[in-house]
């Protein structure tokens, strides 16, 4: 039986793209992904987040990833679109993709049933759907390591290719907001500038102008 867990990492960044997993094992080998301690994501250090993506790449009978860019979710304004339906279209093409037999998600919309419902369009197998996914169940929280792995080598890239500290992406980190505040008014390709953070210290910006 071919298992799936789908996760994602990014959803409320203003630096960088939203990265979608999906990644699928067999019956028997879920348990060893317990043994190896994979968890949630976030409960990782960096080191170890990387250490278990090497060894959840090896046991895996199939994986995907799909990079929701900056460019993507800024437009999805003009497309009558949310980042809801941004995220349910990537777990559809990860899903039709894999064709797992079982597939648990972790739920990004508030109500879990209504985005079972949108995944069953997709897959004649058993599906669930819960908040907190990523810590309950080991095979989501592989796609969880996936994803996060995934996002922080395209920060360290943007990194290295504009040459700047960036931080970690996030509103709640002091260095990424420091970027912006500092970088306000170049127009980087990798910052979410629909965001409100990204809103807000432009509105002061041109508030100091002003005055």
């Amino acid at each position: 039986m071919l298992i799936c867990g789908i996760d994602e990492a990014g959803r409320g960044a203003v630096l960088g793209p939203l990265v979608v997993a999906g990644v699928c094992f067999h019956e028997d080998e879920i348990k060893k992904l317990g043994e190896m301690g994979v968890t949630d994501s976030k409960l990782l250090t960096p080191k170890k987040r990387e250490e278990l993506e090497k060894e959840i790449s090896r046991l895996s009978r199939g994986s995907k990833l799909i990079k929701i860019s900056p460019e993507t979710i800024d437009a999805r304004e003009g497309q009558a679109k949310n980042l809801n339906t941004l995220e349910v279209e990537a777990f559809k093409s990860i899903v039709e993709a894999l064709k797992p037999e079982v597939c648990y998600v972790d739920s990004v919309l508030r109500n879990p049933e209504k985005l079972k419902a949108e995944l069953k369009s997709v897959t004649g197998g058993k599906l669930i759907v819960e908040h907190k996914a990523d810590k309950n169940y080991t095979v989501v929280g592989a796609a969880s390591i996936l994803a996060k792995v995934t996002r922080d080598a395209e920060i360290r890239a943007i990194e290295a290719k504009f040459r700047v500290k960036i931080g970690s992406g996030y509103p709640a980190d002091p260095d990424t907001i420091r970027f912006l505040e500092e970088n306000i008014a170049k127009n980087y390709p990798f910052v979410r500038k629909t965001w409100a953070p990204f809103k807000e210290i432009k509105a002061r910006a041109e508030q100091r102008k002003l005055f």
